[in-house]
């Protein structure tokens, strides 16, 4: 039986998908280019004047620009949290739980799910340092294509049912919404869209089928492919805090200014709890400030 697990149907599958994607599979970068330039030659094609179809793509490009410091502050401020010192020693700890490779997989699934649930930013950067951890584990056999999926799982999977939910925190602030959708749905809280009880049966649902979709896919001790032999160094070099050289130096090295900005940005928000929660900008400068009043590490290298 242990034999036949260990080489399910469902597993080489998945191995073969993964095989096939390593080959031909591109990177993100050309499905962005060739997105652009499938809707550049659409709207030449319905006569849309060349210099009218440039000037959209730079208007458009430079309108992503909001968006983009807070997808970027999501994934900064997510890995300043989950590479801190404590956050660390929670990964170690998390790290030696499982017993099996096919467990460990199963396991970063479900740590990957619930993170999500309060940030898809935390959710991504723990669950792959997670992964870089269980890796390290000589005594462990896990396919690392497998557990980097699993560490997909709360982007792809429940994300959404938590609170950085994008669609619940903008029906929640009126001020993120057009005026015209504003008119028609007015303003929604989370006790009606992910505090509901069938959200939390929806998100049970979908956390169960992944977490056994993870484990059904993982290939077996025998067919594994770890860290190494996918060229993935797994090792950690923590870095050293360097001593300021000079007096003009001592606020660049001492986290004084960061925690007075942490103490400022809490005194001013004077918001309730779950209006808090749907200010994204705020939450993303919080989760920032919390990392960095966790561990510090002065922002100029002698």
């Amino acid at each position: 039986m242990s034999g036949a697990l260990q080489e399910s149907r469902s597993a080489r599958f998945a191995m073969r998908c993964a095989s096939w994607a390593e080959r031909w599979f591109p990177d993100s970068w050309v499905f962005a280019t060739l997105a652009v330039l499938i809707v550049t030659v659409a709207a030449l094609a319905i006569g849309a004047p060349v210099t009218a179809t440039a000037k959209a793509f730079g208007d458009g490009f430079w309108s992503l620009i909001p968006f983009t410091m807070q997808m970027a502050f999501v994934v900064i401020g997510g890995y300043v949290v989950a590479s801190s010192k404590p956050a660390s020693r929670l990964i170690d700890i998390c790290a030696a739980v499982p017993r099996n490779g096919r467990s460990a997989v199963a396991w970063v699934a479900i740590i990957s799910m619930v993170a999500s649930l309060l940030n898809w930013g935390l959710s991504l950067v723990f669950g792959g340092l997670l992964v870089k951890a269980l890796a390290r584990r000589t005594d462990l056999k896990m396919d690392y294509r497998a557990a980097g999926a699993a560490a997909y799982l709360g982007l792809g999977a429940v994300w959404a049912l938590g609170l950085s939910s994008s669609a619940a925190q903008l029906q929640a602030n009126p001020a993120s919404l057009p005026p015209s959708i504003l008119a028609i749905t007015g303003v929604i809280p989370f006790t009606e869209t992910i505090f509901l009880w069938q959200s939390g049966l929806m998100l049970l649902v979908l956390m169960v089928v992944s977490l056994i979709v993870a484990y059904a896919t993982a290939p077996g001790k025998g067919s594994a492919k770890e860290a190494a032999a996918c060229g993935i160094d797994s090792t950690v070099v923590v870095p050293e805090t360097p001593k300021p050289q000079r007096s003009s130096e001592w606020l660049e090295y001492s986290p004084f200014l960061i925690i007075v900005l942490v103490v400022l940005a809490r005194d001013l928000i004077g918001f309730t709890f779950v209006q808090l929660l749907v200010h994204i900008p705020v939450v993303l400068l919080l989760l920032w400030g919390l990392g960095q009043t966790l561990t510090y590490f002065p922002p100029i290298q002698p």
